[in-house]
């Protein structure tokens, strides 16, 4: 006799390779190691990414300033700090890549050990 616990059972998923906690990908900490990768290149995407909006939308200000000194003056501010955070990211993302370097990592592919091994 069939019941729905027995079809339930045999049912798996083609994207995942197994139960959580089992498997290779646990064994080597490359989901966790992954996860940090892309976490870290998100954020320096995000960072360099609001530099530039931030950049376009001071130069926007600097062309619809009329004259005005204010304006004007806020516009300056708005390029200054945009082009200061983009240099900031290059700085900080070329020092993570030398760090890397050096210690013979690549932020890239973070493997995570586990316990037990």
């Amino acid at each position: 006799m069939i019941t729905t616990s027995h079809i339930l059972a045999q049912l798996k998923n083609p994207v995942l390779p197994g139960p959580l906690g089992s498997g290779s990908y646990a064994n080597s900490g490359n989901v966790v190691g992954a996860l940090l990768s892309n976490i870290i290149s998100i954020l320096f995407l995000i960072a360099f990414l609001t530099g530039l909006i931030f950049l376009i939308t001071g130069g926007f200000f600097w062309i619809t300033s009329g004259g005005d000194k204010a304006n004007l003056e806020n516009a300056r501010n708005r390029i200054i700090h945009a082009i200061l955070g983009i240099v900031v990211t290059a700085a900080v993302w070329a020092i993570t890549i030398t760090v890397g370097q050096f210690l013979g990592l690549d932020f890239t592919k973070l493997p995570i050990p586990i316990m037990g091994q």
